[in-house]
């Protein structure tokens, strides 16, 4: 059922990195509020979205959420780690294509559930 707020910092209609909620309850909410009459549904996907975010700006915006320095240096340096993929033979290869561009948070990063809600907050 549809309501309006937050919870934390992420309005209630995100779906996306919700504890106990996933795609099937959206389709089921998108339902009810067209049976209800609201006739427009927006859906929003941002290709390579987490690869393109600018360091600096994702830091900044970290920064007026968190106080702790440490912290903040932990988070820089997340984004700035090589990160190691191996493909189907078993090969192995890193990369330093985020810390290089200065860009991105790396795909499955523990960052990027976090990232998104910062992010989400601003596009919101």
């Amino acid at each position: 059922m549809h309501t309006s707020g937050r919870v934390g910092c992420l309005p209630l209609e995100i779906y996306a990195y919700r504890a106990a909620r996933n795609a099937q309850q959206a389709v089921v909410e998108v339902e009810e509020l067209v049976f209800r009459g609201h006739p427009d549904v927006v859906d929003a996907d941002l290709a390579d979205y987490f690869g393109s975010i600018p360091h600096a700006d994702l830091l900044k915006s970290v920064a007026r959420r968190i106080v702790d320095r440490r912290v903040l240096h932990l988070i820089k340096m997340w984004l700035e780690c090589p990160v190691e993929e191996t493909d189907q033979r078993g090969r192995r290869r890193r990369t330093t294509e985020a810390r290089d561009s200065r860009r991105g948070i790396p795909q499955g990063s523990p960052l990027t559930p976090r990232t998104q809600k910062v992010t989400s907050a601003l596009i919101a």
